[in-house]
């Protein structure tokens, strides 16, 4: 069962970038096995000492109590017990990725399934693809793959920066230069080749991230230059990039001058500013559990609108004060912050790796919902326990980094 529970891990772990439904099964094996394979003090104790299980079981709680006090019918309520399921998943998967042999075999089935999209997005280009969400050939348009072209640039953004650490720590030349056009054409697919701009400004942001952890001190600063110059390059190379920043440009213009509401910054402006007049409202304690459908309702009454506006604001952090007040900010907040600091008691390539992963999370976190979009939890509800499972209590007997430095 632990085996079990293990396998279903790794399969929800490919299952990221290529497929809900195996998602789905991947998570029927966590469960099934996990429940069923025992070693409880283990689990507890493995739990417990994690810096993100607090923020996640505090989250958690919000949840539950919010639905003393909420006005939500029991249907919304539901929904939301679902989707917030995720959180006591990622303690599950602290325990299961806890073993560095299945923490690497999940990062493999990630790499896998990343590998699968990217092929399938340029195949895209010149070929219909029979499993592919878009069938637009040629270039200029959208080539998004199994997922929406958010998730995908968002996913695929993490897999750019796994591609840089695997380069960066590889001792071979040959090897080295493999990952580095890896990542170079998974770029260019986010940048020239899917719709949206979410993964072209988290892009942009786990770059500098990395560039601010991975080199030297000394070197950072001139890092960071190149990286800032190399997506100028890029944004004056990819007509769909210029596009889709021009729209922006425009549609703020709309939204400021008569109020359009037509254009998806249209939308995201007007639900941030009601949104936040919804917490004003009841800063301390929020609207409770599923709160911010029922508020919206009876702002958006067009149906069209509602169904845009009416399920989350496009903001995880303006959802959470919502419905939780300043808890469940400050409870959000920590569950980065705490994963931040945890990530410079792990080995370089793993440290790396979380501090991108959390330079992406933080910046989706402004523009739409990580936890609660399907996609997108998927993601960062497995990611982020992938990478956290190999932090280790300081001062513990056999505590060391999960990578050890590589030998000079």
């Amino acid at each position: 069962m632990d085996n079990t529970a293990k396998g279903g891990a790794v399969a929800l772990l490919l299952g990221v970038p290529t497929s809900i439904a195996l998602v789905n099964i991947g998570i029927l094996l966590v469960l099934i096995g996990w429940f069923l394979s025992g070693r409880w003090r283990w689990k507890f104790d493995v739990i417990r000492r994690n810096p993100i299980t607090l923020p996640a079981v505090l989250l958690s709680a919000l949840v539950l109590i919010g639905i003393t006090y909420t006005d939500a019918p029991r249907a919304y309520l539901g929904h939301h017990l679902y989707v917030y399921s995720k959180l006591p998943l990622m303690l599950m998967l602290l325990t299961l990725f806890h073993d560095p042999r299945w923490q690497r075999r999940g990062l493999l089935a990630f790499v896998a399934g990343s590998v699968i999209t990217v092929a399938s997005t340029y195949a895209n280009i010149w070929f219909t693809v029979p499993w592919s969400d878009s069938n637009n050939q040629g270039f200029g348009v959208s080539h998004h793959v199994f997922n929406d072209y958010i998730a995908q640039g968002l996913a695929m953004s993490f897999f750019t920066a796994l591609a840089v650490v695997i380069a960066l720590d590889a001792r071979r030349p040959s090897l080295r230069w493999a990952w580095a056009l890896v990542a170079a054409l998974t770029v260019f697919s986010i940048t020239h080749l899917l719709q949206g701009r979410t993964g072209q400004v988290v892009l942009l942001a786990m770059f500098c991230a990395l560039a601010w952890v991975a080199p030297p001190a000394r070197w950072r600063v001139r890092v960071l230059a190149l990286v800032v110059l190399a997506m100028g390059v890029l944004f004056l190379s990819s007509p769909l990039l210029r596009e889709r920043v021009a729209e922006v440009l425009t549609d703020l213009a709309q939204y400021t001058e008569a109020g359009v509401l037509t254009t998806s910054t249209g939308f995201r402006l007007e639900m941030w500013k009601n949104a936040m007049e919804m917490f004003l409202l009841s800063p301390l304690w929020g609207h409770g559990t599923a709160s911010y459908r029922v508020l919206s309702e009876l702002i958006y009454t067009d149906p069209g609108v509602c169904s845009v506006s009416c399920f989350h604001p496009h903001n995880q952090f303006l959802f959470l004060a919502v419905e939780f007040g300043v808890f469940g900010l400050v409870f959000y907040v920590m569950l980065m912050q705490r994963a931040l600091a945890a990530a410079f008691k792990l080995g370089p390539r793993y440290r790396n790796l979380l501090v991108a992963f959390l330079a992406i999370l933080f910046v989706d976190s402004f523009i739409n919902g990580p936890f609660w979009v399907t996609t997108e939890r998927h993601l960062f509800a497995s990611v982020l326990p992938l990478l956290m499972a190999g932090w280790r209590p300081p001062g513990l007997p056999g505590h060391q980094p999960l990578v050890p430095e590589p030998a000079a």
